[in-house]
Parts: structure tokens; sequence; C-alpha cells
């Protein structure tokens, strides 16, 4: 195997639209590991087009490796145009992990039927910073044993409908930071790692076959983000887990800004990672083809200088290659009684949580909202998608509400800002106003509030039923 098809196997790149462009069937061709699907390569007017898709790749190499965000609540590759019909981490936060077992089992099933065999979920991340931008309902919750409990019963879930991996994500932790790595590069002390380890813990031990770096700087283990900074990786070896060590996008400015897409790439493969995610080339207009044919070129360019020991590229390929063997071998293999959707059973108990965390009054006054202030300014950078369900069904409650003159202002919020809370101010200086949260729960709002969890269809359901009978 020649240098070009060793890096080929252990790269994760994204592309445009959905269909499968050339540039990337002469990859294929090369040995490429695999490529990760985002919005943009799911057509909502096509429900089979992105299992056709994934067909159409393994027509030219069956082993790849097809991988997507599909966390449930408000990051979805496959429902991307109108929100997620799945419950969000933080709803699941709120009840048995059994719950959160079978609605994995779901989701599993779900990404399996569109042709998708590396889920890039659940979220290990312990959001306990409630001003945390990139987070929030991502996450279980701030409790680092609660959210261990339902990571692991959520790999549970996945790895229950064959074919299909999960990747925990974001190691050692991006719940405590106030700045989104998508846009900066977050800090978080040991102590905090330490703290938030046993979600990771739990999800190796129930098996979890990939784990996915956050770019985050840990100062004790040196000043270079996790994902290129060896110490970091020889922890994660250490603490058991022999999988595939999964980087998250080195587009992201916390890696590009500082090492350029393919010097980060290389980075991170020097430094222990396995499979190098590229990102979404359509956030930024970037050319797919080009931006590959960079990264490939720094890797290549690392093995020739010295920066990058073959053994060490060939020990990523053969990892990234068990893992696409493994799934590909039982690609086949469904389930007779198999669902996609979430038991009536287990809605019920989320929609009871979630009533039960809320204020009596403000799930009261959902039937009078005469006015609807969205203070996110729209579906929050890292949801992945631009679909406003929750804030939208609200705004058709207050178009058919008869308030004349005893209507409120619903502020819809997912954390407290400075930016949120002065909306919410306004608000409240003008008159009667609720809070509807859709960030993590409580989310730190002085306010009557409307406990959400996510802004998704799965919540906006959840309002119309509760506006419908007049709260709880």
């Amino acid at each position: 195997m020649d240098l070009e098809q060793l890096v080929s196997g252990v790269l994760l790149p994204g592309f445009a639209g959905p269909t499968m462009p050339e540039w990337l069937r002469a990859e294929l061709q090369r040995g490429l590991a695999g490529v990760c699907l985002f919005a943009g390569n799911v057509s909502a007017d096509d429900p089979d087009g992105t299992a056709r898709l994934a067909a159409d790749i393994r027509a030219v190499r069956p082993d790849t490796i097809v991988a997507a965000d599909e966390e449930g609540g408000v990051v979805t590759r496959l429902e991307g145009r109108l929100g997620s019909t799945l419950p969000s981490p933080a709803q699941l936060g709120l009840v048995a992990p059994e719950v959160a077992e079978r609605v994995g089992a779901v989701l599993a099933e779900r990404v399996r039927r569109a042709g998708i065999d590396l889920v890039l979920a659940p979220s290990a991340d312990v959001n306990d910073n409630p001003d945390n931008p990139v987070i929030g309902a991502r996450s279980f919750g701030a409790d680092p044993h609660e959210v261990a409990t339902r990571v692991a019963a959520t790999v549970r879930g996945i790895r229950s409908r064959r074919g299909v991996a999960a990747c925990v994500k974001h190691w050692p932790g991006h719940g405590d930071t106030n700045i989104d790595s998508h846009r900066g590069v977050p800090t978080v002390p040991a102590a905090t790692a330490a703290r938030h380890a046993a979600p990771f813990e739990a999800a190796i031990a129930a098996g979890v076959p990939a784990v996915m770096t956050a770019h985050i700087v840990v100062p004790e283990w040196g000043t270079e983000p996790v994902t290129v900074n060896p110490d970091a990786i020889a922890r994660l070896r250490a603490a058991g887990f022999d999988g595939v060590v999964v980087t998250d996008a080195v587009d992201m400015a916390a890696i590009a800004a500082t090492y350029g897409i393919g010097g980060g790439a290389a980075r991170a493969l020097a430094a222990g990672v396995d499979l190098v995610c590229l990102g979404n080339p359509e956030l930024g207009g970037i050319d797919a083809a080009a931006q590959y044919a960079e990264v490939v070129g720094a890797i290549v360019e690392a093995v020739h200088d010295g920066r990058l020991a073959p053994e060490r590229l060939r020990e990523a390929h053969g990892r990234v290659a068990r893992l696409a063997a493994e799934t590909s071998a039982s690609r086949a293999s469904s389930i007779a009684d198999a669902t996609v959707d979430v038991a009536a059973e287990d809605a019920r108990a989320i929609e009871h949580a979630l009533a039960a965390a809320s204020d009596p009054s403000a799930l009261a006054g959902l039937a009078r909202i005469a006015r609807v202030v969205d203070a996110r300014g729209g579906a929050t950078q890292a949801a992945a998608t631009r679909a406003v369900p929750v804030a939208d069904t609200l705004r058709a409650l207050a178009e058919s509400a008869d308030a004349a003159g005893a209507g409120l202002t619903a502020v819809v919020a997912d954390r407290p800002s400075a930016v949120q809370l002065g909306v919410l101010a306004d608000a409240q200086a003008a008159g009667e106003c609720i809070v509807v949260n859709v960030g993590a729960i409580p989310g730190g709002f002085d306010a009557a509030v409307v406990q959400l969890g996510a802004d998704s269809v799965f919540s906006a359901g959840i309002v119309r039923a509760w506006a419908a009978k007049g709260g709880r």
C-alpha cells in the first residue's frame, strides 16, 4: 500500500450536495476511509435519498464508513430542515436511563436505514457551565454520575442495532467552557477534566468503538489543544481505550486558525489520532476537493520530513480499517420489530418530567401568548440546523390566541448570556412574560420558565399539547 493510500485511509471528509461528486469517487477507489454527511447531503423531499447515496458510495468501496452527527434534539442531519423528532440529551437526563437506551436504539435504527454506520453521538460532556455556547442541551446534564449512566445507556442502545457504531464525544469534556471551539480555543483545567471523566469511562466500559476529541487546551497537559497533543491522546489510551480516536472537525477555528486544516490533520495523526474529520465544506462555501487535496498533501509532507512516522500512520489506518470491517460485516443484519419511533410511554415520561421541572404559571401562560421574542436571534450555531420549530409553534399560538389585553410575551432562550438576559429584561419591563428555555435545564433565568431542553419538533409537539390543555 503506497503512502497516499495510507493517508486516504485515515480521512473523513465532507462534500456538498445529495449526490456523490467525481473527486470523491476517485478517492474512494484510492482507499478513502469514509465520508461525513451533513444536512446539505440530505434531501428532505426524498426520504430514501440518503440511503441511496450511501449505497452509491459503498458500490465504489464496500467498507467505506459513512458517518453523521445525529444526536437528537438540536443536532440533526437527517432532519436538519425542520428539526429533530427525537428527544434531546437534556430531556433524557430527566428520565430513567432505560429511556435513553431505548431512544438510542431508535436513533441507531434511523441512521442504519439511512445507510449511516458511524453515528457521532452521544455527547458525554457534563454541561455544568450555564453560559456554555456550544454544548447546552446536547448534554445529559450537569451531574457527572447522571450523565455517565445515560451515556452508557445510549451506547448500549446504539450497539443493539448491528452495523451501527457509536462515537462518544467530546473527550475530555467540552461542558465547562464559555468559548465555542468552532470560533476559538477553550481552556479547561485538569481538575475539571478529571471531574468530567466518568461519562467517558462509562462509554468505554460499555464498549464504545470510537471517541471524538475536543479542541480544548488542558494547560497541565501542555499548550496544544487535545486533538493535536500527544500527551493528551496517551492519557486516553491509558484510560483503557483501544478503539478509533476521531478528531472533531479540523476546519474549526481552534485548530485551523493556528495550524491550518492540513497542518492540524498531520499534527493530530502524529499525536495519536486515527481518523481525521475535515468538517462541513458547505458552511464556508469551501471547495471540498481542494480542501481534501490540501490535507493529503500536508500529511504526505509530514511523513517525508519526519514529523509523522509511517508506523503511526499504519497504526491509525489499521484501527480505522478494523472498525470499517466490523460495521460492514454486520450491516445487513436487522431486527424484525425494530422501530424508528419513540415509544409513546417514553414520550409521555419526558413530557411529565419537563412539566415537573417547569413553573406552573409559565405552563399556564402558554395558552395566552400574544408576542414571541427569540432572544437567541434564531437557532444557535451549535444546533447544526437553522430550524426553530419551538419558536415557530409559539408564534402560531400567538396568532391564534384571543389574548386581547391579557396576553403575555414568550421569550425563547437557551442560555443566560448577556445578550439573552438583556432581551429578557426588556420584555419584563414591557409587561408580563415567560421564558421558554430550549437550552440546558434549569437554564439560570430569573423568570417563570417553561423547561423544554431543545428547540426541536419533539419539543414543539409538547408545547402544543400543553397549550391545548391550558398548562400541565
